[in-house]
């Protein structure tokens, strides 16, 4: 979408920005960039909350400038920037959305013989949490999904995980677990995802025990300094970490490698869960597909163009090159035809007169 300066100061000042964005198929801080890049003042933080409770505000005035490329705003969003087939595959779903009613309650956990094939085994594995580590699951390795979550979260990931593959199922799409991720294989498209927890760096708080583990770390560095032990590798650092990592309990699902211009991540909000996102994350796996296969057809189709134009122009070349070799072949045949015109020449000037002496001795003999 094209439009002026003015043109986009009229709009940022009638709707909030998050309105107005969304109609441009664009963020909210992409618009304000935008604004901010081609100088259009735009509404302070509250202006519109303040309209609402109908108290006065001032309008920022909109200045004129001189440079004309700033005059001239293209606003294009990411569903603007796929092949029409994706677009169009876009359009429906979110229009499947809309008439979407999510579940308010989760259903009950299944048995491990009644999930997916697919995610039986990394269920079983989240499971039996006496054979993890601590407060983390881990399910790594061959036939396992590649998720690291709490223990808290154990059962959500694997009803998440178990309602995500029975509904691509029913789309066609088969989930196959590849050690530290999952795949969609669609062939020849082929999408990974992993399914992981929202996790937070925090300074470690040390424990009694760790800080009477640390006093007699000091005491023996001490005997150390004095020359009453040897070195030990436990003297150095402390004895507790400095960081702990805390679990949220929030998880997040997220296409790994490149996104084409559509949705790449889905995580839990503070309104919403993946529980309820599932339908949106399917959609997001099929118009992913379509705009890697729009993408290979198109690569297919380029190079099938490029093979066409190096046959071309090894053709023009051959061509040149039978034009260059011409002008020469035609030279020499015209010398040959020019050399036989000579011996012809030749021939008619010396044949005659050989012809006429026999001639006239044998009529002077007749």
């Amino acid at each position: 979408m094209q439009l002026t300066r003015r043109a986009l100061y009229d709009l940022v000042w009638s709707k909030p920005m998050t309105k107005l964005a969304a109609e441009f198929q664009i963020s909210d801080v992409g618009l304000a960039k935008i604004c901010d890049r081609h100088r259009v003042p735009t509404p302070p933080r509250g202006y519109w909350a303040k309209v609402e409770a109908r108290q006065k505000v001032k309008q920022a005035l909109f200045v004129e400038v001189d440079d004309p490329q700033l005059d001239r705003i293209e606003i294009n969003g990411n569903l603007a920037q796929l092949p029409e087939p994706v677009r169009e595959l876009v359009v429906r779903h979110k229009a499947e959305r809309k008439v979407f009613i999510p579940l308010v309650e989760s259903p009950p956990p299944k048995a491990t013989g009644d999930l997916h094939p697919a995610i039986r085994l990394t269920a079983k594995t989240l499971r039996s949490r006496s054979a993890q580590d601590g407060e983390v699951a881990r399910a790594f390795g061959e036939g396992l999904c590649g998720v690291e979550v709490g223990i808290q979260a154990i059962e959500r990931t694997i009803t998440i995980l178990d309602a995500l593959a029975c509904a691509l199922a029913e789309k066609g799409l088969q989930v196959a677990p590849s050690g530290n991720q999952m795949r969609i294989i669609n062939r020849p498209e082929k999408v990974e995802f992993t399914l992981n927890e929202v996790t937070r760096t925090v300074p470690h708080e040390p424990t009694e025990a760790e800080l009477a583990e640390e006093a007699r770390r000091q005491k023996r560095r001490e005997r150390y300094w004095r020359g009453e032990i040897s070195w030990d590798s436990s003297f150095q650092g402390k004895a507790w970490p400095e960081k702990d990592i805390l679990r949220t309990g929030r998880l997040f699902l997220q296409i790994e490698g490149y996104n084409d211009g559509v949705r790449r991540k889905w995580a839990d909000g503070k309104t919403q869960t993946i529980e309820v996102l599932v339908p949106s994350i399917v959609h997001g796996f099929e118009v992913l597909i379509a705009a890697r296969k729009a993408e290979r057809d198109w690569r297919e189709e380029r190079e099938r163009k490029w093979k066409e134009y190096c046959r071309r122009r090894e053709l023009a070349k051959a061509r040149v090159k039978r034009e260059a070799d011409r002008g020469p072949f035609i030279d020499h045949v015209i010398e040959i035809h020019r050399e036989i015109a000579r011996l012809q020449a030749w021939l008619d000037d010396s044949w005659p007169v050989a012809e006429q002496r026999p001639g006239k001795r044998l009529s002077a003999h007749g």
